[in-house]
């Protein structure tokens, strides 16, 4: 197993020379993907043996453990060679750190038999039940739904409400149960979604399932409490895997927008009087869509690094941190929204047929804003906090 550079920016030299150097089968795997209605095979390999499904786990147990400059860097230039990937490698890789981090080291010697590190999918949303048995361990019931790169996972995780338990406030223990995939259900529902098709995310489910107490562990929300690894662990979760969202977005938008420069320099219409490099409203927005993207990713770089130095420092992360840096991803989601539907706008024709990059990240970005930690509920909570009203950072 490839081992990373214990230096931070030779690690991150290191990462992105890797994904360098497997871009070309990424880009070249994103129709197949589609098509397929999951990761295509050879792009599960090229990220699996460069490494980069090993990007957020502690080094300890072989990982990149990367600080959160670098993730964002890698998963955005993942993204521009193909968002299905990203999206993906950002789900596994996830998975795979939280299972490194959270369990206890009997399960470690379970997930990581012989030192090896295996691919896995995780589902946030709590759609499971379980109920403690005599003797240790639960009883788990459940169906879980947005399970990205379930079909090329050896490990799945689903978060789990514990019957007749509880938390401390008043409410029920949430854990995370892991299972074996070859133990889980998956229900093919994926093949007519309209975006992300590439990422096969389909349900999972398990019945009465025997789950021992190793194999589960809890992720606070709010204050994370890590077994191994460094201060990015101590990240909340959603401020954990929100910068993975905005940087998957903005890759993918700087790609739509290379694309629409690419067509607009070397092609004409067939029923165009001008070609696009002559017209004014395309210069106008290359220009500010060229911008716009500039800045949001150095608000979020930006950003991170301050709550990377927090946490470094021993602080806590609190409420309004919480809130702010999962608005400025919901922004660069926005706005990557906004850029690949005028990209595809001013491609018309060429970016109209399938499976042209351009339509194809239309769909998969406008999809990638509808997800829950990019609800525009950030918005509302990041607002509230400026305005010293309380509120809820993970509504």
């Amino acid at each position: 197993m490839k081992r990373f550079p214990a230096d931070p920016q030779a690690k991150r030299k290191a990462l992105l020379d890797a994904v360098a150097a497997i871009g070309p089968t990424l880009q070249a795997s994103g129709p197949r993907s589609e098509e397929l209605a999951t990761l295509a095979p050879d792009a599960v390999a090229a990220l699996r043996d460069a490494g980069i499904f090993r990007l957020k786990l502690a080094s300890e147990m072989g990982g990149a453990e990367a600080d959160p400059l670098t993730e964002m860097l890698v998963l955005e230039q993942v993204a521009y060679h193909d968002l299905t990937s990203a999206w993906c490698t950002m789900v596994g890789a996830t998975a795979i750190a939280s299972l490194g981090t959270f369990l206890p080291q009997s399960g470690l010697d379970k997930v990581f038999a012989n030192g090896e590190v295996p691919t896995a999918a995780i589902s946030f949303f709590p759609a499971g039940q379980a109920s403690r048995k005599d003797g240790g361990g639960y009883r788990v019931s459940g169906r879980w739904r947005f399970n990205s790169g379930i079909r090329h996972a050896e490990w799945v995780l689903g978060g789990t409400v514990v019957l007749d338990s509880d938390n401390g406030n008043g409410g029920p223990v949430v854990m995370f149960s892991a299972f074996p995939a070859k133990d889980v259900t998956l229900h093919d529902n994926w093949g007519g979604v309209t975006g992300l098709r590439g990422t096969g995310s389909v349900d999972f489910s398990v019945q009465d399932y025997d789950l021992p107490e190793d194999q589960t562990f809890v992720w606070d929300l709010m204050e994370p409490q890590p077994l191994r690894g460094g201060p990015s662990y101590r990240l909340p979760p959603f401020s954990y895997v929100a910068k993975e969202h905005g940087s998957v977005a903005l890759g993918g938008a700087r790609r739509a927008l290379d694309e629409l420069v690419k067509i607009a320099t070397t092609t004409r219409g067939t029923f165009r009087s001008s070609k696009l490099d002559e017209r004014q409203v395309v210069h106008r927005f290359i220009g500010e869509a060229d911008l716009k993207l500039r800045a949001a990713r150095a608000l979020m770089h930006e950003r991170y690094d301050q709550l990377w130095r927090k946490v470094n420092a021993g602080e806590k992360p609190d409420g309004p941190d919480i809130a702010d840096v999962r608005a400025i991803c919901v922004y660069a989601t926005d706005l990557a929204i906004e850029v690949a539907t005028m990209a595809y706008h001013f491609a018309g024709n060429t970016g109209l047929h399938h499976p042209h990059v351009i339509g194809r990240l239309l769909r998969d970005i406008n999809t990638a804003g509808i997800h829950q930690v990019m609800s525009d509920t950030a918005y509302e909570n990041h607002g509230k906090f400026r305005l010293g009203l309380p509120a809820d950072p993970l509504a």
